[in-house]
């Protein structure tokens, strides 16, 4: 295997290639990253105004 798909964006692979490289990681993380950063964002949104009046 050569390094030339190191170089590749995500944008620049087909859709074929790019789910062939997401079933070889192993890592399905689903949703929740997203849902715990806007939630920890809100929070920090929060206390920051709560925090400075």
């Amino acid at each position: 295997m050569s390094d030339d798909h190191l170089t590749k964006q995500d944008e620049d692979i087909s859709a074929p290639e790019f789910e062939a490289e997401e079933a070889r990681d192993h890592y399905d993380f689903g949703n929740w990253p997203e849902f715990f950063g806007l939630i920890l964002t809100g929070l920090l949104v929060w206390l920051t105004f709560a925090l400075t009046g």
